[in-house]
């Protein structure tokens, strides 16, 4: 008995118009979305500072209301390569 896998159903000529038609679509609305998130990466570069300097000014909680600050030592360094957005 062969899988479901193995064997792909032949797609008629509309149905391959349909596909390439959303395929490019789909293309199109991502461009849209990377470009909207490369725009945002100064305003991101931002709020990412001012994290850092909430968490060694302010504190976290790590436990109910208990807080801690965290060193200037103990902050990851930031990566040479760019920040990435996963959507």
């Amino acid at each position: 008995m062969a899988k479901v896998q193995d064997q792909s159903p032949t797609r008629s000529d509309a149905e391959q118009q349909w596909m390439d038609e959303n395929l490019a679509e789909q293309s199109r609305r991502h461009q849209e979305i990377i470009a909207a998130m490369e725009a945002l990466a100064p305003e991101r570069e931002g709020w990412v500072n001012g994290f850092l300097e909430r968490i060694q000014t302010r504190g976290f909680n790590y436990n109910c209301d208990a807080l801690r600050k965290i060193e200037t030592d103990e902050l990851p360094e930031k990566p040479e390569k760019p920040f990435k957005v996963v959507f």
